[in-house]
Parts: structure tokens; sequence; C-alpha cells
């Protein structure tokens, strides 16, 4: 294994477990367990709106895992999302964020 694929998993497993803190967050917190968009509540899966990759290294877990900085979208909302067909804009305005 290349130096260069080492760094790329140690990127990838932080990136995960910040995604799993993530879940455990919004699932405690008292936000909407259902999609912002179109209201589906039997599977949503919980949203970074800035981006994991756009925060520092040096930012804390709490900032990244803000209440604010997620929401809940269900499977085809998420890839929308993430894939540039929904703004962040529009999904904060449904948000009430």
């Amino acid at each position: 294994m290349s130096l260069q694929q080492l760094k790329a998993k140690a990127l990838q497993q932080y990136a995960a477990q910040i995604r799993s803190l993530a879940r455990v967050a919004y699932r405690k917190s008292t936000r909407p367990k259902a999609c912002t968009v179109c209201g589906y509540d039997t599977h949503y899966e919980v949203c970074h709106i800035k981006p994991i990759s756009e925060f520092m290294p040096t930012d804390f877990v709490s900032d990244v895992n803000a209440p604010t900085n997620m929401v809940a979208l269900c499977p085809n909302h998420h890839w929308e999302f993430d894939n540039g067909y929904l703004a962040a804009e529009f999904i904060l305005k449904l948000a009430g964020v």
C-alpha cells in the first residue's frame, strides 16, 4: 500500500467516524426524523449541509455535527443534494435553519 493510499484510507475512516457520530447526535436531537423535502419517514439519512471535507482538521466534531449543519433526507433526496440537484439554500429554507 502506498503512502497516498494510506492517507486516503485514513481520511475515509475519519469521515466515516464523523458520519457515525452525526447519526447518533441527530437521533438524540429534537430535529424531524423524516425527509425534509418529501416527508418520507420510513428511512432517512443524516446529511451534512456543509460537507465534512470543507472543514479544517482543527475544527471540532461538534461544529461539523452541529444541528444547524445536519438535515434528514430520504436516500433519493440525499443523492440529489450530494450531486447538485438540490441547493443548500433550498434545503435550509425547508428545514427552517
